[in-house]
């Protein structure tokens, strides 16, 4: 049982289990969201299991710690409407897919706006009020919006569920969050 958050399950947590050892911790990153998971280990080196659906959040361990990055400035670029409500980040479970969309980004939002920014490659995202909705705008590499709007849009096809219908599978080499079952939609974790 670990009392600080991971990125994801660092491997010599898996090498000191042996099968039917578990492993519960909470599941987080740069955005600070979290999910509360216990894996129980198989014969075959797989740790799988579900979140508790709980809202509890420890903070990151040193080594999963963000990296520094500069001061924000806002850069032009692709702009378009918006597919999904900016504020489904600001519930919980909304808030850990995001930030499972795009493990490397961080969050913040004010009043009236949210913003990604990148910090592996400096790309950002951000949304401001228009009409009848909401625009975002997405400069650099990776369009972030895209991300997180498409695990939020597959998030509410499937009811919006609670953290609690999600899942986990922890290999040597991989580790993937699922959406109902293993073979459900999934998100990779940064390992």
């Amino acid at each position: 049982m670990a009392t600080c958050s991971v990125r994801s399950i660092p491997r010599s947590w898996l090498w000191q289990l042996r099968e039917g050892g578990t492993i519960t911790t909470t599941i987080s990153g740069w955005m600070l969201a979290s999910g509360l998971i216990r894996l129980t280990m198989g014969e075959d080196g797989t740790a799988t299991g579900r979140f508790t659906g709980d809202t509890i959040g420890y903070m990151l361990a040193r080594p999963h710690e963000r990296p520094p990055r500069p001061s924000l400035i806002q850069h032009p670029g692709s702009t378009r409407t918006t597919l999904v409500d900016p504020a489904l980040i600001e519930t919980w479970t909304g808030h850990f897919l995001a930030q499972l969309a795009a493990p490397s980004a961080e969050l913040a939002s004010t009043s009236d706006s949210v913003i990604l920014v990148d910090v592996a490659t400096g790309s950002q995202a951000w949304t401001e009020p228009a009409d009848n909705g909401w625009t975002v705008h997405q400069h650099g590499p990776l369009p972030l919006w895209d991300q997180v709007e498409g695990a939020l849009t597959t998030w509410k096809e499937a009811g919006a569920p609670d953290q609690s219908a999600f899942g986990m599978t922890v290999t040597d080499d991989t580790q993937t969050v699922w959406l109902g079952e293993p073979d459900g939609p999934s998100w990779q974790l940064p390992t």
